[in-house]
C-alpha cells in the first residue's frame, strides 16, 4: 500500500521545492546508478518520505522521484520480475483518483508511452508510463512486462518510467 501514496505524493511534489535525495547508487546487485535512468538530463532528485522510504526498503529493485519543475519521473530499476511492480494506475486509484486510460502516447522518436489521465476533485494529473527491458524492449503495460519476464521472453534489467505532469491534458 505504500507505494501507491508514493505515485500520489511525487505528483503533488513536482509543484514543490526540490529536496535532495540520494539512496540506492552502484551496489553489488549490479545497479548501475540513477546517472544510466534513460530519462532526461538535468531532472532534480526528490526526497522520499519516511514512508516512501519504507517501501524503497522492501521493494525488490531500486526507486527514486525526480523533476524538472513541470513534471515528476517516478524511477524504478529491477534486476527481476516481480508483483511488487504496480502500475501508476493502481496506486492513483488506491489514493482516491479517478483514472480514464487514455491512447497510447508515441513520441517523435517512435518510443511508446501507456497514458493515462487521474482526476481528484479539481486536480488533473496526466500520466504518462513504460518499462524497458535490457534490449531495448519496451512494454506500456505492466501485466504484459511481467509475463514476458517471467517467461523469459524479456531480458532484465529493467526500468520503469513514470511520468507525471500536473493540471495538463493529454496532446
Amino acid at each position: 500500500m505504500c507505494f501507491f501514496g508514493i505515485c500520489a505524493l511525487a505528483a503533488l511534489r513536482a509543484l514543490g521545492p526540490d529536496r535532495s535525495w540520494s539512496a540506492g547508487t552502484e551496489s553489488a546487485n549490479g545497479f548501475p546508478g540513477w546517472s544510466a535512468a534513460p530519462i532526461p538530463t538535468g531532472l532534480s532528485p526528490l526526497a522520499l518520505d519516511a514512508r516512501e522510504v519504507r517501501f524503497a526498503r522492501e521493494f525488490p529493485g531500486q526507486i527514486a522521484a525526480f523533476t524538472d519543475g513541470y513534471s515528476t519521473w517516478i524511477v524504478r530499476w529491477l534486476r527481476h520480475p516481480t508483483r511488487r511492480l504496480h502500475p501508476a494506475c493502481d496506486c492513483l486509484r488506491a489514493t482516491g483518483y479517478t483514472v480514464k486510460p487514455e491512447p497510447i502516447f508515441v513520441v517523435n522518436d517512435g518510443t511508446h508511452w501507456g497514458t493515462l489521465t487521474a482526476m481528484r476533485g479539481p486536480e488533473r494529473l496526466l500520466v504518462r508510463e513504460r518499462i524497458l527491458d535490457a534490449k531495448g524492449r519496451e512494454f506500456t503495460d505492466v501485466s504484459a512486462w511481467f509475463w514476458a519476464a517471467a517467461l523469459d521472453q524479456s531480458a532484465g534489467p529493467w526500468w520503469c518510467l513514470t511520468r507525471i505532469e500536473a493540471g495538463a491534458a493529454p496532446r
